[in-house]
């Protein structure tokens, strides 16, 4: 699948790398989008450089050092690389994973909650889902979007302006990188997700939407139960994040040859139902105020 991208954020050189992967039969441009694989993709560069960065999973900082593209400009890259590659998921999907993962599991989130509880001025652990997107999500679409983490920002803000001619879905990834790699290498490295915030995992039975995430963490920390996304999800909150990231969604709409997707819930629907009954549609409605003999 292609997405001929056409606008650069301007701030992309901060939080979003481009990488080269050479080596094994492998010549690709990918460009780094985090919460969309992008563990899988470093333990790539990990197989294919071994020695080129300490510990089993190499920091991006490290990865910048040995494989950044950085001094080409568009036609270069089309010049140089037969595929540019990025992957993309859904975005609240991809923003739940970021709740779960970060403030419920504590994985590797330092840097995340000491900046939430400066941004939303209270304990991070007292955020239920809804508040997490109302209370700090929503800054991205003000002045003070760089007070968000960049695990939360759209998948378009990543994306260089060229021709990505290998789009790939998050749960196709795997599939899909079995065509630009060798199959031994392929199954080492994508065959099982690396990082999966549900590995091991099992859900829980009843869940609140206005439950905090101390209380999942308490549940997850007893049998690693994990709330789902439908359990959490509100209608008002899946609104604004179809909101915030309408440009990801028009994005997706494009790769996957489908219409735009409202940004109102499927299940929401402000249709007229057409029911025939004696009266009319205004009976049907409670709309007839005429006094009957």
């Amino acid at each position: 699948m292609n997405f001929e991208n056409s606008i650069l954020h301007s701030a992309k050189e901060r939080f979003s790398p481009d990488f080269f992967f050479e080596g094994e039969g492998v010549s690709f441009f990918y460009t780094y989008i985090r919460k969309n694989a992008s563990t899988s993709f470093k333990m790539l560069f990990k197989a294919l450089y071994p020695d080129a960065c300490p510990g089993d999973v190499p920091s991006v900082s490290c990865m910048i050092k040995n494989a950044q593209v950085n001094d080409l400009d568009p036609k270069e890259i089309d010049q140089r690389f037969n595929f540019k590659v990025f992957v993309y998921r859904d975005p609240i999907e991809r923003v739940f994973s970021t709740y779960k993962n970060k403030l419920i599991q504590r994985d590797g989130a330092e840097d995340l909650l000491n900046l939430l509880q400066k941004v939303v001025g209270r304990d991070p652990a007292l955020l239920t889902f809804d508040e997490f997107v109302h209370e700090y999500v929503v800054l991205l679409e003000t002045e003070r979007w760089e007070e968000v983490d960049s695990h939360l920002y759209p998948q378009v803000w990543h994306l260089r302006p060229i021709t990505y001619n290998k789009v790939i879905r998050m749960d196709n990834v795997y599939k899909e990188m079995q065509e630009l790699l060798p199959n031994e290498l392929c199954d080492q490295v994508f065959k099982e997700p690396s990082n999966s915030t549900t590995k091991g995992s099992t859900s829980l039975p009843w869940v609140d939407s206005d439950c905090p995430a101390v209380y999942f963490r308490k549940k997850y920390a007893e049998g690693k139960a994990l709330p789902s996304l439908r359990q959490l999800l509100t209608p008002a909150t899946e609104v604004r994040l179809r909101e915030l990231y309408a440009k990801d969604y028009k994005m997706i709409a494009i790769v996957e040859g489908k219409a735009a997707v409202s940004v109102l819930p499927c299940e929401l629907s402000f249709n007229l139902p057409e029911v025939m009954v004696e009266g009319g549609l205004e009976i049907a409605l409670g709309l007839d105020f005429s006094l009957r003999e």
